[in-house]
């Protein structure tokens, strides 16, 4: 059989989906990068925003003009299952967070491993609790097995994902600390990327986390979620810190890793957000100034707490504290790259770019693009001296 597949949404979905993938050819099935081409399409789906939902109803309608079947998998497959098999007989369902994991994975120089899935939080607005439920955490050797597995194949950068990594191995008796002391004892040149955590399960493991991600293996960079900068904002959200809590421990590790990147996560116009409480948000992120910032407009979800809030603020107005988020975020970002104009440093090329470029990263997760088409560079560290910045990505030339 031909298979084609498609993932959509976070990093925890989209590593879910590849192994699904990985166990079919294992299968003896064969992928193919053309759906037309295929009798069966895979697709990993997200259900974040209602925008993302209706978005994953209408490619699932277009891959089912091309193929015989479908197998749908990440939070739709649980959260709408019932509408999806009513509106597609035979479709087939996967469940978010029932992909067993794959130890056979195909050649690539990035890799993923799954280290949970579920949550211990509580939030009041997300709908991917209700699809993946409480915190269900890998088991250690499950998951050094998968590690070893990406490095045999040659990663070279590989994402530890779940819902929020700090949490990992609070319903096992086990910690974060302990699997990223494990995982560091690998040999190699390759680099690993921590997925986002949460400030509240952050906390108690700061200073061994600090430790840790001061080591070679681990690339230099923390996704902490804010989500306002109102306190009363993020008690209605369930979020369980505060915004001193987000503030202190960004200043304690920038304090212990100068030079990390700091990725972060806002959401505008929640229900009954004022003009003060954002305002306190683009305060906070004019005194930060976050490496990285992922903007998303409140939309209400069925099932979720948030969504029989009074939900008073006009999408217009959504619309508008968006956009001063992410005006103000483009020029910190440049400001903040053009920094690295004229230093020289080591990166990791990871992948080809556009008009013979290719890309890679820097220690602390940097982009950085060079002017070089030779494809012999892919997974080797070169020195590159940093010519020119955007807010996205940092310009270089090999030394």
């Amino acid at each position: 059989m031909k298979f084609y597949v498609e993932a959509y949404g976070c990093t925890l979905n989209q590593g879910e989906t590849k192994m699904l993938a990985e166990k079919m050819v294992c299968q003896g099935h064969i992928e193919v990068d053309d759906p037309l081409e295929a009798d069966t399409a895979v697709i990993g789906t997200c259900v974040v925003i209602k925008k993302t939902e209706e978005r994953m109803k209408r490619r699932i309608q277009e891959l089912k003009e091309c193929c015989d079947d479908i197998i749908v998998t990440g939070c739709l497959a649980t959260i709408g299952g019932k509408e999806l098999k009513r509106a597609y007989p035979g479709l087939t369902l996967v469940d978010a967070g029932e992909v067993n994991m794959s130890f056979e994975p195909e050649h690539s120089l990035f890799g993923t491993v799954p280290i949970s899935t579920g949550c211990v939080g509580t939030c009041t607005y997300c709908i991917t609790k209700l699809a993946r439920g409480c915190l269900r955490s890998h088991d250690k050797e499950s998951i050094k097995r998968r590690f070893e597995s990406l490095l045999q194949k040659g990663v070279k950068e590989v994402r530890i994902t779940c819902q929020d990594t700090a949490s990992y191995g609070l319903d096992i008796d086990t910690n974060l600390i302990d699997l990223m002391k494990e995982l560091d004892s690998y040999s190699g040149e390759h680099r690993i990327r921590l997925g986002m955590m949460n400030p509240n399960t952050a906390l108690p493991i700061k200073e061994e986390l600090m430790e840790c991600m001061n080591d070679s293996h681990f690339y230099r960079f923390l996704h902490l979620p804010l989500q306002s900068g109102s306190n009363g904002v993020l008690k209605r959200m369930k979020r369980e810190y505060t915004v001193g809590q987000w503030m202190d421990l960004i200043r304690e590790v920038k304090k212990s890793i100068p030079d990390i990147t700091i990725s972060t996560d806002v959401i505008p116009g929640f229900p009954g957000e004022t003009k003060e409480d954002f305002k306190r948000t683009v305060s906070i992120l004019e005194e930060v100034k976050p490496d990285i910032v992922n903007i998303t407009r409140f939309s209400p979800r069925p099932g979720t707490k948030a969504m029989d809030m009074v939900d008073n603020i006009h999408s217009r107005e959504k619309k508008r504290r968006s956009k001063i988020l992410t005006d103000l975020h483009a020029e910190n970002s440049k400001k903040k790259n053009d920094e690295f104009v004229g230093i020289n440093t080591n990166i990791l090329v990871l992948e080809k770019g556009k008009n013979d470029t290719m890309m890679g990263r820097m220690n602390n997760y940097k982009v950085v693009v060079i002017d070089d088409n030779r494809h012999d560079l892919l997974g080797d560290w070169v020195e590159v001296k940093i010519t020119d910045a955007s807010g996205v990505y940092l310009s270089g030339t090999i030394n």
